[in-house]
């Protein structure tokens, strides 16, 4: 079975689904909750709509409630999907990168967990790159940083970040990643760039904005799903 995890302005993926069987809802929490069991191009998958996160107050267990679900019913492939700010000059928004390594500032961690060089799995990028250009999908590369929040960046965070050459910076996924590192779970991280950060913005963000740009990036977004949930 397929996991996702669907980052802000993502969601509409959950009308695609063949047979849902909504198995958890929480509709209190900023990021209202959901979990989904459905059919999805041919395939039984499990969806996540919604993530707990550090900012909101979140205990361990709810940050990584998702992992854990996908444990229980035998997820083997776990696609992880974040919102997230461009750094990369390069970057436009509606962007999607694969994240092929990040620097954890959530200050989550998890006993257990060896140091591990390459904690994501650069065989699997490499065939899902592939993937990508043989059906023309733009798929940006690159390093996401994971910050607290929940505020947005400043100007003096920015600088460091490009210092750092990091390409894409947000507010989750870092502990999820970890956690299915740590029980075994084959993942990847995929960034929708639903903002640019730059040190001089012609305009103040906000959450709607954010979720707004990633219906944007939809449709291309979806393609790359179907291939994944048939491919992996």
């Amino acid at each position: 079975m397929t996991g996702i995890i669907l980052g802000s302005g993502l969601h509409k993926m959950v009308e695609e689904l063949q047979n849902p069987e909504v198995l958890y809802e929480n509709n209190e929490t900023f990021h209202k909750k959901m979990v989904i069991k459905a059919n999805f191009e041919g395939k039984e998958i499990l969806v996540f709509k919604g993530r707990s996160h550090i900012y909101e107050g979140a205990k361990e267990k709810d940050i990584i409630s998702n992992i854990l679900l996908s444990k229980n019913y035998n997820v083997k492939n776990l696609i992880i999907t974040n919102a997230a700010g461009g750094v990369n000059n390069y970057y436009k928004t509606t962007d999607l990168m694969l994240i092929n390594s990040h620097i954890n500032n959530s200050l989550v961690k998890f006993s257990g967990l060896k140091p591990v060089n390459n904690i994501y799995n650069p065989d699997l990028n490499k065939r899902i790159i592939e993937l990508a250009i043989k059906n023309k999908i733009l798929l940006r590369c690159g390093v996401y940083f994971s910050l607290l929040g929940p505020v947005y960046e400043t100007k003096s965070d920015i600088r460091i970040l490009k210092k750092l050459r990091v390409d894409a910076v947000g507010m989750s996924t870092v502990p999820e990643v970890l956690f299915s590192k740590l029980n075994n779970i084959n993942f990847i991280g995929i960034s929708c760039i639903t903002n640019l950060v730059k040190e001089n913005p012609t305009g103040i963000l906000n959450h709607s904005e954010v979720e707004e740009t990633g219906y944007k990036a939809y449709n291309k977004f979806l393609k790359l799903i179907k291939l994944l949930v048939k491919e992996l």
